[in-house]
């Protein structure tokens, strides 16, 4: 397993400013009105264990990343934990529409972004304006100082690799053979499978870097997919890795027990250590294609599609107790992959998200994220963030999300 591990199934932002170079080459820089500027984009997980670099090595030197919203936090609505198993109907819209107010009334944050379409790589979305609008929800947070997306299908896969050497931090971190290169997954693209995501922050620097395979004949022009939800997705795990730039054990040398999961220390791999497997998943999945979806109705189709799944044949419990074990014991390495359970976080861990948007807003979780980025547990981090225990709140979500399974024929 590679630091690159994500498999992903499936009108310009105001201030924008787009050049088009050779090779289809997309530069995009967003102005922001924030104090300090900060940058984006876009990443896949990877993660570092529990066991391989929990918070406390990942806290030797106390890391100060901002966090733009007061906590506890306090109910965005009238949905709270003591009645949202009587809201369950509700929560959907709860969730989408108090993700569509942040992203509304955030600015627009400072980001440089290149991005790299193939030639003969075709899209029905404006690949920039999907990755502005992720990069608005997550407006306040530490994002990467520059993101490269390389963008192609299986005829552009030898232009691909060629493009992938010249990324400035491949460049700078080993070339094809170093850790930033994603030369390894960009050869597994084939022609009846060149559909995979992944992308991360492989640096000290917080320079991100992304390839995002397309397969047009799976594009709907009318589905959720054309939307951008992929680019969302991948850019959201960007920021969650953010979160880690600046902690002392960035760059460090890796030890043995880290190397045996392929596990380095960029803030990714640093990232994956300590955040349970279904939520780094859970909001990937859920705010990157709420955040692109331009209606409440596009964003059910994907919902439908993709959250209510059932993507792991070997777990066929979705009882409340079932999941509730799920949620408690999603901690890494034991859930990373090539485990199976790794991919429940795109559903179970997408619905769970979705709830915990419905009563504190789509900013919390990324708290979460951010207090452990300064070396809390994830423990510590959920109470100071939701203002209630992990022990106490992992059985309500447990049995909303089973709720909404036994409703789904």
């Amino acid at each position: 397993m590679g630091p690159y591990i994500h498999v992903v199934r499936d009108s310009n932002p105001i201030g924008a400013r787009y050049e088009r170079v050779t090779d289809k080459k997309q530069h995009l820089l967003f102005n922001s009105g924030m104090r300090k500027p900060i940058a984006v984009i876009a990443a896949s997980v990877f993660i570092a264990s529990s066991l391989l670099g929990s918070a406390s090595e990942a806290a030797t030197k106390p890391v100060i990343n901002p966090i733009p919203i007061k906590l506890p936090v306090k109910p965005v609505g009238d949905i709270t934990f003591a009645n949202i198993e009587q809201r369950i109907a509700d929560i959907p819209k709860a969730a989408y529409t108090s993700l569509q107010a942040v992203a509304s009334a955030n600015p627009q944050p400072k980001v440089s972004v290149t991005v790299l379409l193939g030639p003969n790589t075709k899209l029905p979305i404006d690949t920039k304006e999907a990755l502005g609008k992720i990069a608005k929800l997550w407006s306040g947070f530490r994002q990467p100082v520059t993101y490269n997306a390389l963008v192609y299908n299986f005829q552009d896969k030898a232009w691909a690799l060629k493009a992938d050497a010249k990324v400035p931090v491949v460049a700078a971190t080993g070339g094809a053979k170093g850790r930033a290169s994603m030369s390894g997954v960009i050869n597994e693209c084939a022609a009846d499978n060149c559909g995979r995501a992944n992308s991360g922050i492989p640096d000290a620097k917080g320079n991100g870097y992304g390839q995002y395979q397309i397969m047009e004949s799976q594009w709907d022009p009318n589905g959720w997919a054309s939307q951008g939800s992929v680019f969302g997705h991948e850019y959201t795990h960007s920021v969650q890795a953010a979160q880690f730039l600046g902690n002392a054990n960035v760059g460090k040398p890796v030890s043995r027990e880290r190397a045996k999961y392929g596990l380095d220390n960029s803030p990714t791999g640093l990232f994956q250590g300590v955040l349970p497997c279904w939520m780094t998943e859970g909001m990937a999945q859920f705010n990157g294609p709420a955040a692109v979806a331009p209606t409440f109705e596009y964003y059910m189709k994907w919902r439908g599609s993709q959250a209510l799944a059932k993507e792991v044949p070997d777990f066929k419990d979705y009882s409340a107790q079932s999941l509730q074990n799920f949620y408690l014991s999603g901690t890494p390495p034991k859930c990373l992959p090539p485990a199976p359970v790794y991919e429940m976080g795109r559903t179970t861990g997408a619905l769970a998200i979705e709830a915990l948007a419905a009563i504190a807003g789509p900013q919390a979780s990324m708290a979460v994220v951010t207090l452990m980025g300064r070396g809390q547990s994830y423990e510590i981090a959920f109470k100071n963030v939701y203002g209630i225990s992990w022990a106490e709140a992992a059985p309500i979500l447990a049995r909303v999300v089973a709720a909404e399974y036994a409703a789904t024929p």
